[in-house]
């Protein structure tokens, strides 16, 4: 039995390269992000409609949350600060820019995977 082994060794990629990569995927995904919600404003109004109503009850359980554990000064700021409008439609953004963002990394991942696996 040899100890020896004939393949190449292979190098991880510099860091230089993955934030680059990092970069790349953040700006697809907030241009992704950007022309669904437009389209969904501009064309389906009632699909972004349906997607608040489906997100109202976590934003009062968000809310709940924020009355349940924060100090009052901290708790009214809060509440001021994110009306019902503006909770759902930013865990609506929250959530499309999480979805769009593993797509990117997972299709990057089979596209790599495909390429570098088979040599």
């Amino acid at each position: 039995m040899s100890y020896t082994d004939d393949r190449p060794i292979r190098r991880e990629p510099q860091f230089i390269w993955l934030f680059l990569g990092k970069c790349i995927l953040l700006a697809l995904t907030i241009v992704i992000v950007w022309l669904l919600y437009a389209y969904l404003v501009a064309f389906r109004l009632d699909w972004l409609g349906w997607f608040y109503t489906k997100l109202f009850p976590l934003t009062n359980a968000l809310y709940d949350f924020v009355d349940a554990y924060f100090p009052d000064d901290v708790k009214y700021k809060i509440r001021a600060a994110v009306t019902d409008d503006l909770g759902q439609r930013s865990l609506f953004l929250l959530l499309l820019t999480a979805a769009v963002e593993l797509a990117l990394y997972s299709g990057f991942k089979l596209v790599k995977y495909l390429i570098v696996g088979r040599r």
